[in-house]
């Protein structure tokens, strides 16, 4: 038996914010970050609070690029979709890394977003985090932003009076073709509770940035969702999300996942399982994560 939910997946849509509407925070590094670069991410953040969007959009060059395919027309319809669904969002970011060659500065940060929307079954609550690198030109007194790299991404959604807690487990990178696994553990025991499920992966594109999709839920036998997956034999981003409801709330975790022609997965090996269950890729505990 199957229950048709239609969801609004919006943590595929939090990358299009990740630089803007920061409150900065610096890491503790050997040489302080710039006063002038600490000042345009704060003047980004006021505009991006007051979902200003020309003033959000002074802050980019004309050619920004991005790597999801963003063009600076393309960033603004996001984020005017995205500001349109949440009555509040907020950000908080730390510096991580800086270096600066002449008039060009090239950052990382790591974000984290939290925000809430209304829905038909209560309010929506959104946790996601980011790392990710931009480039910043000086514009005579002022800094553009030139470039955006996405490096890793995890955002869950939740609603509900006690929505279900997971730990989702799965690859930030893998090889062409290559199999992995996917454990999403529900962590408290369901006892009677009925559980549905699903698991959705779409490729990581503009066109999906804010796209409402219908899926299929299906009751679920296990404390959680574990699949045997594969990566597509093309290079790119994906957007894994599993999909959980309970009768006390909704729970859609979703992590991004690089693959590359380079990478053959080494932080992930295969274990051996009972007799009766196959071999998977599985994570190895001694290696460290992005996120």
């Amino acid at each position: 038996m199957y229950k048709k939910a239609l969801l609004f997946l919006l943590a595929t849509s939090v990358t299009a914010v990740a630089s803007v509407g920061k409150s900065v925070a610096v890491a503790a590094t050997s040489e302080a970050t710039p006063p002038e670069l600490v000042n345009a991410i704060n003047n980004l953040d006021s505009a991006a609070s007051k979902k200003d969007i020309n003033a959000v959009m002074q802050f980019y060059t004309p050619n920004f690029t991005h790597s999801d395919g963003l063009t600076k027309q393309k960033l603004r319809d996001s984020l005017e979709g995205l500001w349109k669904r949440y009555n509040n969002i907020k950000y908080s970011t730390e510096v991580t890394k800086w270096d600066r060659k002449g008039n060009t500065y090239t950052v990382e940060t790591v974000t984290r977003i939290q925000g809430a929307k209304p829905g038909n079954d209560g309010e929506y609550k959104l946790d996601a985090q980011l790392v990710s690198a931009q480039v910043y030109q000086a514009n005579g007194d002022n800094l553009q932003m030139s470039r955006q790299d996405i490096l890793a991404e995890k955002s869950s959604i939740t609603s509900g009076e006690k929505p279900p807690k997971v730990e989702l487990r799965l690859p930030d990178k893998i090889g062409v073709g290559r199999q992995y696994a996917l454990d999403a553990v529900i962590s408290e025991p369901l006892g009677t509770n009925l559980l549905l499920g699903s698991i959705i992966e779409e490729e990581v594109s503009p066109a999906n940035y804010l796209k409402d999709t219908t899926i299929e839920l299906e009751p679920l036998r296990a404390g959680g969702v574990f699949k045997i997956g594969q990566a597509p034999y093309t290079v790119g981003d994906r957007w894994v999300s599993v999909v959980l409801v309970q009768e006390t709330g909704i729970t859609i975790s979703s992590q991004r996942m690089r693959v590359s022609k380079n990478t053959v997965g080494n932080q992930y090996k295969s274990s051996p399982e009972s007799a009766t269950t196959p071999s998977r890729v599985r994570p190895d505990p001694n290696s460290s994560q992005t996120l």
